[in-house]
C-alpha cells in the first residue's frame, strides 16, 4: 500500500518538475521582453544587450524566481496532508 503512494509522489514529482521548468522559461522570457521594451521606450543610455544582461541577472536573484519553488512546496504539503488524513484517522 505505501508503495503506491510513493510511487505516486515520485511521478508527480516529474511532472513538478516539468512544470517548474516550463514555467521558469515562460517567466524569464517575459521578464526578458520587457526589458527590452523597457530599453527601445528610450531614456536608458548605454548598450542594450548590456542593459538586458544585468537586467536578467538581477532577475536570477530576484523574488520571482524563488517563488518557483511552491510550485513543489504546496502540491507536496498537500499531498502528505492527505495521505496523513487518509491513513491515520
Amino acid at each position: 500500500m505505501i508503495f503506491g503512494w510513493i510511487r505516486l509522489w515520485a511521478m508527480a514529482l516529474i511532472g513538478l518538475t516539468v512544470i517548474y521548468f516550463l514555467v521558469g522559461i515562460y517567466w524569464r522570457s517575459l521578464h526578458r521582453e520587457e526589458l527590452e521594451k523597457r530599453f527601445d521606450a528610450g531614456g536608458i543610455e548605454g548598450e542594450r544587450s548590456a542593459y538586458i544582461e544585468n537586467g536578467m541577472v538581477k532577475y536570477e536573484k530576484g523574488l520571482k524566481k524563488r517563488l518557483l519553488w511552491l510550485i513543489y512546496i504546496i502540491p507536496t504539503i498537500a499531498f502528505f496532508a492527505l495521505v496523513y488524513i487518509l491513513n491515520f484517522q
